[in-house]
């Protein structure tokens, strides 16, 4: 105790200077370390107390009195202090001799309370029961894994949680001591762990996303080694992940079947690692060895330099947009055959028809009554086929458009006129509403009244008898034009509803199937679009949107 006191009032001296002396002999150490240990703290009491008595005098203290040991010991526990991560030091038996501060921010001990303590208590289970026989297992064998080597493990900390460290244990051997001391260092890793945990998270919502695109993407290196592929690419040609991770993209089972796939890709790789956007389209085979048209695609994904470091492959499957195209292509052919033949129809059918029609009217007064009712509907059937022709031979040709002012208003009372007789032959009553405001606008009006009229007689088709028809009109919220015909018939069949607009579709049994694909195509041609739903009134409603109206305020 004196020599503590003594070395506390020595290093609180701030102008003790030190000066080089001859050191003394040191005496003869007794035999046994605990005489030895007595000897020495004898030696250091003497040293201070001859060190104070100097100063005292006004002398300057030797150099011999300031002991290595106690500032070896000094500089070893600064240290400890400031080393971030706990160091706790044992015997080969298990007992902490030392702690460093470190262990009270990581595990909520003071260093005093480990000291005398079995490590054990710091080790949780199943290890913790059993670290005596780890170490006794140790003094036997010499042989220990964690020996000079860094693991991962768990510390318990004083409140019992467990913190995860990495736990890195040397073994310390001191010169005439025969037994070693280990030392133990426990790097804190729960915020790294929290990092690790959160990148995985984000990791694996990034994959889940990659797998449930519906289209194929990829990622290449720059050379064009895959480096990963999302679960549509390798499912479209029946592959695992691990059987195309690391492999050059053309040498993969999309592109073995085609003699010139390989090398058009290697030109698309090159190229889209200088910095370009590749696209073309693809036929490979599928897992049932049915051909697959797709359309693929090569983007550079580029570092903050600007340097390529990545490539994204995409694939779109085109395959049923190819063949609806093609269906479509054969449809245009055979309506272009028509159109090609319906001048022949017009002229050898048509204008024969008319003269029959004209000879037939000519001898209506020199028959009786009751063969005029024959003839009248001879006359009505030549009519309708005459109107067959007339619209098959429509839809066959090009619209051409001549768009003028248009009044709606005054278009559907055109319209109605037309049909004016068949309505009250049939107790059809038809209302027109238009905003107070005229709704005006450009369009073709002659064909708009085409289109108008077919939908009102296929409305009186419709309601078969007595009924209401509504002919609408206003002005939409994207300054375009609503025109509108309602009926209060049965309404559309589901059956016919997706083919509606199609041509030589149709529910009458005189019907062509033509009038309605005919007023679409009409509608379109001026920009707009004719669509189908429930009327208010209980049947159908055929409304014509149409884009850039003219209003007064204009």
């Amino acid at each position: 105790m004196r020599a503590a006191a003594g070395a506390a009032r020595l290093g609180r001296r701030s102008a003790l200077k030190i000066v080089t002396s001859p050191a003394p002999s040191p005496r003869e150490a007794p035999e046994g370390e605990l005489e030895a240990l007595r000897h020495r703290v004898t030696e250091l009491e003497e040293r201070i107390l001859e060190a104070s008595r100097s100063q005292r005098r006004g002398e300057v203290v030797p150099e011999r009195f300031v002991d290595p040991v106690i500032e070896s010991e000094a500089r070893h526990r600064v240290l400890l202090a400031a080393l971030p991560d706990p160091v706790v030091t044992i015997e080969d038996d298990g007992e902490i001799v030392s702690a460093s501060d470190a262990v009270r921010t990581v595990l909520g001990y003071r260093p005093e309370d480990l000291l005398g303590r079995n490590v054990s208590l710091l080790v949780p289970e199943p290890n913790g029961s059993r670290h005596d026989e780890y170490l006794s297992a140790y003094r036997e064998t010499g042989e220990g894994a964690i020996i000079g080597a860094t693991t991962e493990v768990e510390a318990r900390h004083r409140d019992g949680r467990l913190v995860p460290c990495e736990l890195s244990v040397g073994r310390v051997d001191i010169p005439g001591r025969p037994r070693p001391l280990f030392t133990g260092t426990l790097r804190d890793v729960s915020m790294r762990r929290a990092a690790e945990e959160s990148l995985r998270r984000q990791e694996q919502l990034l994959r889940d996303i990659f797998d449930q695109e519906y289209q194929m993407v990829g990622l290449l290196k720059a050379d064009g080694t895959v480096v990963e592929m999302n679960r549509a690419a390798l499912e479209a040609v029946g592959l695992q992940r691990e059987e195309v991770i690391g492999m050059p993209f053309w040498e993969t089972r999309w592109w073995r079947p085609f003699d010139d796939s390989e090398q058009r890709l290697k030109r698309a790789v090159a190229d889209a690692a200088q910095g370009e956007f590749v696209r073309y389209e693809i036929v490979y085979k599928d897992r049932l060895g049915d051909e697959r048209c797709v359309d693929f695609s090569l983007k550079p994904i580029c570092d903050d330099a600007g340097q390529v470091i990545l490539l994204l492959p995409e694939g779109r499957d085109v395959s049923e947009l190819k063949r609806a195209q093609r269906a479509e292509t054969s449809l245009l052919r055979a309506l272009a055959s028509i159109g090609e033949s319906a001048a022949v129809l017009a002229h050898e059918i048509k204008n024969p028809i008319t003269g029959i029609n004209v000879a037939l009217r000519a001898m209506s007064h020199l028959i009786g009554e009751d063969d005029r009712t024959i003839l009248e509907d001879l006359v009505s059937r030549l009519r309708r086929v005459e109107r067959m022709i007339t619209r098959t031979l429509s839809f066959a040709k090009p619209i051409e458009l001549v768009p003028a002012p248009c009044d709606a208003e005054e278009l559907f009372r055109k319209v109605l006129d037309d049909v004016r007789l068949d309505l009250t032959a049939r107790g059809i009553e038809a209302q027109v509403l238009v905003e107070p405001r005229a709704v005006l606008f450009q369009a073709d009006g002659p064909l708009l009244e085409e289109v108008l009229s077919n939908l009102v007689r296929n409305a009186m088709d419709a309601l078969g008898g007595p009924g209401r028809i509504e002919l609408a009109a206003s002005y939409s919220d994207g300054r375009g034009v609503h025109l509108r015909v309602d009926d209060g018939g049965p309404g559309i069949l589901p059956s016919v509803r997706d083919d509606l607009f199609k041509p030589f579709v149709t529910t009458k049994e005189e019907g062509t199937g033509i009038g309605l694909a005919v007023s679409k195509r009409v509608v379109e041609e001026h920009g707009g679009m004719l669509s189908a739903t429930e009327s208010h009134l209980g049947g159908a409603s055929f409304v014509l949107e149409l884009p850039q109206p003219q209003s007064p305020n204009d």
